[in-house]
């Protein structure tokens, strides 16, 4: 959890106590008791620190919120949107890559149509515990929307997304076995700074690969049960 909240909350105590002890103790200086003052503060300060943490605390907590979805528990699109501005400012500076990979179940409306909007949320979920699995090189994996996610890689070699998707296909596999009907993705990447200088240009020209590899693809015609 970032913890931004509770360093906040404990710096704002620490400069709430500190302007109170001082401003006591000059007040006691000035009446010849200023030895004193201090214990004040201090005594204000054990009150007022674990005060502060536990609003920083909950400020934490309500901004992860805030940052997840509710299904999935992955990042959400909106904090995918802060992320990037971060990562493609540290890319130029360093003169690196960046690699934006859209993923996308197939024939997931049939799965609702078919098996129902609870099974479609189920499959969503399982997809992205097998998608937050796959992420062993410090992917950032975010559910982007609907049946749709979205993964920030800090590499942008075409065989390093290549070795990713193939990991997600096999994982993907097994939950098609676990789950009882066939589930799958379609993948489309692009690359940062050669497709595009922002997150909109960037995925702008993964989605158009994807929707490419959806129509290379032969695609189950109708999701079923397998067989026992």
């Amino acid at each position: 959890m970032n913890n931004r909240g509770v360093m906040t909350g404990l710096a704002a105590a620490a400069l709430v106590s500190g302007a109170v002890g001082a401003a006591g103790w000059a007040e006691r200086y000035l009446a010849f008791a200023g030895r004193y003052a201090w214990w004040e503060a201090v005594g204000f300060a054990l009150v007022l620190f674990p005060a502060f943490a536990l609003i920083g605390r909950r400020y934490d907590r309500l901004k992860q919120r805030a940052d997840r979805d509710g299904l999935t528990g992955l990042w959400n699109r909106s904090f995918a949107c802060d992320c990037v501005v971060g990562l493609l400012k540290q890319a130029a500076a360093r003169r690196k890559r960046l690699a934006v990979m859209l993923i996308d179940l197939n024939d997931f409306k049939l799965i609702n149509d078919g098996l129902g909007h609870a099974e479609g949320d189920r499959a969503i979920a399982m997809a992205a515990a097998a998608l937050a699995s796959s992420a062993e090189r410090g992917e950032i994996v975010c559910r982007w929307g609907g049946d749709e996610f979205l993964l920030l890689c800090p590499y942008a070699e075409r065989h390093e997304a290549e070795s990713l998707k193939r990991a997600i296909d096999g994982r993907m596999e097994g939950l098609s076995l676990h789950g009882g009907y066939r589930l799958s993705a379609s993948c489309g990447y692009a690359f940062y700074p050669e497709d595009g200088a922002t997150l909109s240009e960037l995925t702008a020209a993964a989605d158009r690969r994807l929707y490419e590899s959806k129509r290379a693809s032969k695609l189950q015609p109708e999701p079923r049960r397998l067989e026992a």
